[in-house]
């Protein structure tokens, strides 16, 4: 049993409310990844992304405690696993790619999750989600540009985040019943900063003085963005969750698209200028798949 409490829809202004709190939360967050990214690199911006989100959580699990029957630890593992992949190539994408582009490929996930859905689960659906998957990669294509200034291993990680994003969320769905949810997001960042330090551990035996003495360690204005970043993604996640608890999950999984909207604006103000009138269609268009998806699931 966990402490989640039963959701109650009597009141969904205010879950539309939070979900667009969350929405704005996220797009700032990803203000804060994409200015970070001119001096660290993608795992540096992951070990300290996450190991302020896990001393957030863990002040929060202190203060509350979390109460979880748990018997599903290599489910909560493997959702770190997917999640901090998903992350990875999310944070890769910002680095090389407009923000809203690459919040865009982040929020294709419903399509892959409602492929795994029906390919792997063998559930059963109808036209409607079929013609919303077409819709939403036809607008990957359109936000797609062979040749141009964003290289192959950036539209890669974009894909990529996706459809690690969809098997971390199908594995969220086997946790909720075992976990208490700041649980499962502390190890989640646990995942991260352990691989995190794998890969500077490597990258030390092979004689990279960057990492023989902790010089990539933020200080000044980059620590301030590193902390922002950290306690937008922890408010982030708990409007979220609580945003479901007011309202029906349909309606806001679409409300949570309104991120699309955000990330270009904090996109526009991280330097990014405005995506082009191709990038802006194919945004479009998963915006609406999305929708889509969410809205012909329900039934």
């Amino acid at each position: 049993m966990t402490d989640n409490p039963t959701p109650r829809y009597d009141n969904e202004t205010r879950g539309i409310a939070m979900m667009l709190g969350a929405s704005v939360c996220f797009a700032s967050m990803g203000y804060f990844i994409k200015k970070l990214t001119a001096d660290f690199s993608t795992m540096e911006i992951i070990f300290m992304r996450n190991l302020i989100t896990m001393l957030i959580i863990f002040g929060a699990m202190v203060i509350v405690r979390p109460v979880s029957r748990g018997g599903k630890p290599f489910l909560l593992l493997m959702r770190g696993v997917y999640g901090i992949g998903a992350m990875i190539a999310y944070f890769y994408a910002i680095s090389v790619m407009h923000l809203a582009s690459a919040a865009t490929f982040s929020k294709t996930s419903p399509l892959f999750t409602a492929l795994i859905a029906i390919l792997v689960m063998k559930e059963k659906t109808d036209w409607r989600v079929w013609a919303a998957i077409g819709v939403g990669f036809g607008g990957v294509l359109f936000i797609l540009k062979p040749g141009g200034e964003v290289p192959p291993m950036g539209y890669a990680a974009g894909i990529l985040c996706g459809v690690l994003a969809a098997f971390a969320y199908t594995t969220v769905r086997g946790l909720a019943d075992y976990y208490d949810a700041r649980m499962v997001v502390f190890v989640f960042s646990l995942v991260g900063v352990a691989a995190s330090l794998v890969y500077f551990g490597f990258l030390w035996l092979t004689g990279d003085a960057r990492y023989s003495d902790w010089n990539f360690l933020p200080t000044g204005i980059h620590l301030t963005y590193f902390i922002l970043s950290g306690i937008l993604a922890s408010a982030a996640q708990f409007l979220m969750s609580k945003s479901y608890y007011y309202g029906r999950a349909s309606l806001m999984g679409s409300i949570s698209y309104t991120e699309l909207v955000f990330s270009v604006f904090t996109g526009y103000l991280a330097g990014d200028g405005m995506p082009d009138l191709l990038s802006f269609f194919g945004m479009l268009l998963v915006f609406v798949s999305g929708v889509l998806i969410v809205q012909a699931r329900k039934k």
